[in-house]
Formats: C-alpha cells, sequence, structure tokens
C-alpha cells in the first residue's frame, strides 16, 4: 500500500509518497464530486488524533445518554431496557480502552470513563426499581388470591 502527503500549495495533483507507521487510520465519509476521494487516512498528529476521537466518542456517547434518558424517564421500562443501555455503555467502555487508548490522554480517557460510570450506575439503579417492583406486585397477587375454601 503506498501512503502520500497531500501538500496544501501544491494545486496539481502533486504528492509524496511517505512510510508512516504511527499513527490512528479512518476511512472519512464524504460523498461529494468536490473532494479527492479518499479510502482511508491516517492521522499522525496528537492534538488531531485526540480531537476527532473525542468528536466520535461524543457522537455515541450523545446517542447513550438519550437512550439511557428513555428508559429512566419510562415509567413502564423493562428489564430488558435497562439490559440494552447496559450492553452499550460496556460496548463503548471496550472501545475507549481498547481501541482509543493508545490515542487519547489520560485525564479526557478519565473523564470518558467517569460519564459512563455515572450512566452505568443510573441504570442499575433503574433496574433495582424495576426489579422490586415487579416483586412486590407478585407480593399483592399472592395476598389477593389468599386461601379459599
Amino acid at each position: 500500500m503506498l501512503n502520500y502527503l497531500v501538500d496544501k500549495k501544491v494545486r496539481f495533483k502533486e504528492y509524496t509518497i511517505l512510510e508512516i507507521n504511527d499513527g490512528y487510520s479512518f476511512a472519512p465519509h464524504l460523498n461529494t464530486d468536490k473532494y479527492i476521494k479518499v479510502k482511508k487516512v491516517k492521522i499522525v498528529n496528537s492534538v488531531m488524533i485526540e480531537k476527532i476521537l473525542t468528536t466520535k466518542f461524543e457522537k455515541q456517547f450523545r446517542q447513550l445518554v438519550s437512550l439511557a434518558l428513555n428508559v429512566l424517564n419510562d415509567e413502564e421500562a423493562s428489564e430488558e431496557g435497562t439490559e440494552i443501555v447496559l450492553g452499550e455503555v460496556e460496548l463503548i467502555r471496550e472501545i475507549l480502552l481498547n481501541r482509543y487508548e493508545k490515542y487519547m490522554s489520560q485525564e479526557k480517557e478519565k473523564l470518558f470513563l467517569k460519564k459512563l460510570r455515572i450512566i452505568e450506575n443510573e441504570i442499575r439503579m433503574k433496574q433495582i426499581k424495576i426489579k422490586q417492583k415487579i416483586m412486590f406486585m407478585q407480593m399483592e397477587e399472592e395476598l389477593s388470591r389468599g386461601r379459599g375454601r
């Protein structure tokens, strides 16, 4: 695979071939004809990598927060809904720890993990409330049946 460096000063398709082994690679999603079609981009600047990964993480985090808020605010939420949210929290945590760990600063990583832990704790409390509600309803049902003569 060939690696190219695009020089901003050059107007006509002149590229420099580089051999870069360390960096963050991703596939850009540009669907317009105005830009050069690129299949894969490798970023080597650590500040730029952190900004890109922060943006990606925050997008996933916003989706997780909206999903968690739907479950937390729903009075008729089921245990399956809380399990789905907990699964998403675990998925995002694993992505953060396994894929992004070597590219992000420790402060950012700790901040994101703290946010995920807060969501996880809230969902676990909701899960406990749902279980208590189910147990209470079962006990009421047993008491209302009573013994028939």
